[in-house]
């Protein structure tokens, strides 16, 4: 992904700030944030989406089973 926006890492998962656009979803920065999406990195390198989510709360806490 190209774009600059919000991201944090929660162990090897992606959480991206999103908001949308007429045409697609883009990266935001964390204040201006509409939802937000989790992403993978897959063996080959490319990111692959796991779950969006609206609050960067409960993307969080979606990333945080994964650390047991």
């Amino acid at each position: 992904m190209p774009q600059k926006g919000f991201t944090m890492i929660v162990n090897r998962l992606h959480i991206h700030a999103m908001r949308s656009t007429p045409n697609r979803d883009v990266q935001a920065g964390q204040s201006e944030a509409q939802f937000f999406h989790i992403y993978r990195r897959d063996e080959s390198g490319r990111m692959v989406l796991v779950e969006r989510s609206l609050s960067l709360d409960s993307a969080f806490d979606f990333c945080l089973p994964t650390l047991h």
